[in-house]
C-alpha cells in the first residue's frame, strides 16, 4: 500500500469528523437562536394527552408493519413470532438514531443473522433492498408534497417516476443477486416484495409527526406534512449531529415553506416532535428487550 493511499485512508475519517463537528456547531447555534423554549412549553402544555398517545400509536404501528414484513420475508428459513421481529427492528431503529454515519445499520444485520442463521451477505442484501425501497417512497412523497407545481403535475411526475422505477429496478435487483453469489432461496428475490410495508411505515410516521406539528405550531396540515417529510429527508444525509438534532428541525422549517414570521413557532414545534419521536423510538427499543426475560422458561436468555 502506497504512502498516498495510507494518508488518504487516515485523512478521510478525520475530514468527515471535522465536517460533522462544524455542522453540529452551525446547526446548534441556529437552533438556539430560532427555537423559542417558552413557546415550546406553551405548545406542549395546550396539547391534550390523547394527541400524544395517538401519535405514539402511529409511530409504533409503522414499526409493526415492518416487523410483519420481516417475519414474512424470512419465513422460508424458519418461522419466527412477530414479537422477536419487532424487537429486531426497534433495536435497529434505535441504533441508527444514536450511532454516527449510519453505523447503526449493523443492528439489522446482527438481528437477522442471529434469529435466522443466514449469512451476513444475505442479510446485507435484504437491508439494501429495504433502504432502496425507503428511498423510492421518500422520493415519491417528495414529488407529491414538495415539488413546486400544481397537484395534477405532481401526480403526473410521481406516476411517471413510479413507472420508471417499476421497469428498471427489478432488472437491476436481479443482476445484483446474480453477481452477489447468494443463493436465490436465501433472499426473497422479487424486488417489490414488502414495498407496501415500507410505504405504510412512512405514511404512519409522516401522519403522526405531521399532525403533531400542525397541532403544536398552529399551521395548516398540508404545511405540517411537508415539514415532517423535510425533517425525515434531512435526517438521511450522511453528516449527522447526535440524534440528528438541528438537522431535523432545519429540514422541517425549510420544507414548510412558510413566511419567516412563523419560524420560531415551527422550529419550536419541530424540536418537540423530534424529542417525542426519539423518546418513543428509544423507549420502545428499551422496553422490547424485557419480554424474553419475563417469558416462562427463558432463564438466562441472551438479551
Amino acid at each position: 500500500m502506497s504512502a498516498a493511499t495510507v494518508a488518504g485512508a487516515r485523512t478521510g475519517p478525520l475530514l468527515r469528523l471535522l465536517l460533522t463537528v462544524a455542522l453540529c456547531a452551525w446547526l446548534w447555534t441556529w437552533l438556539a437562536r430560532h427555537a423559542d423554549l417558552g413557546e415550546l412549553a406553551a405548545q406542549v402544555a395546550r396539547l391534550p394527552a390523547w394527541s400524544w398517545g395517538a401519535a405514539a400509536i402511529g409511530l409504533i404501528g409503522g414499526h409493526g408493519l415492518r416487523a410483519l414484513r420481516l417475519q414474512r420475508e424470512w419465513r422460508h428459513v424458519r418461522p419466527v413470532g412477530l414479537l422477536p421481529c419487532l424487537r429486531i427492528l426497534l433495536l435497529h431503529n434505535a441504533l441508527v438514531l444514536v450511532m454516527p454515519l449510519r453505523s447503526g445499520e449493523v443492528g439489522f444485520l446482527w438481528g437477522v443473522q442471529r434469529e435466522w442463521g443466514v449469512g451476513w451477505k444475505s442479510a446485507g442484501l435484504a437491508l439494501l433492498r429495504w433502504r432502496l425501497q425507503d428511498a423510492i417512497v421518500l422520493a415519491l412523497l417528495a414529488v407529491l408534497l414538495l415539488f413546486p407545481a400544481t397537484l395534477p403535475w405532481r401526480l403526473l411526475v410521481a406516476g411517471a417516476a413510479a413507472l420508471v422505477a417499476a421497469a428498471v429496478l427489478p432488472r437491476v435487483w436481479a443482476w445484483l443477486l446474480a453477481r452477489s453469489g447468494v443463493h436465490a432461496h436465501a433472499v426473497q428475490a422479487p424486488w417489490w416484495g414488502g414495498f407496501g410495508a415500507s410505504a405504510g411505515n412512512w405514511a404512519c410516521k409522516l401522519v403522526a409527526n405531521g399532525c403533531l406539528l400542525a397541532a403544536l405550531a398552529g399551521i395548516p396540515l398540508a404545511s405540517a406534512l411537508r415539514g415532517a417529510l423535510g425533517g425525515e429527508i434531512a435526517g438521511v444525509q450522511p453528516l449527522q449531529p447526535p440524534a440528528g438534532l438541528g438537522v431535523y428541525e432545519g429540514g422541517t422549517w425549510l420544507a414548510t415553506a412558510l413566511p419567516t414570521t412563523w419560524q420560531a413557532q415551527v422550529v419550536s414545534a419541530a424540536l418537540a416532535v423530534h424529542a417525542f419521536s426519539l423518546a418513543i423510538a428509544l423507549g420502545a427499543a428499551a422496553l422490547s428487550r424485557l419480554p424474553l426475560a419475563w417469558r416462562p422458561g427463558a432463564g438466562n436468555a441472551a438479551p
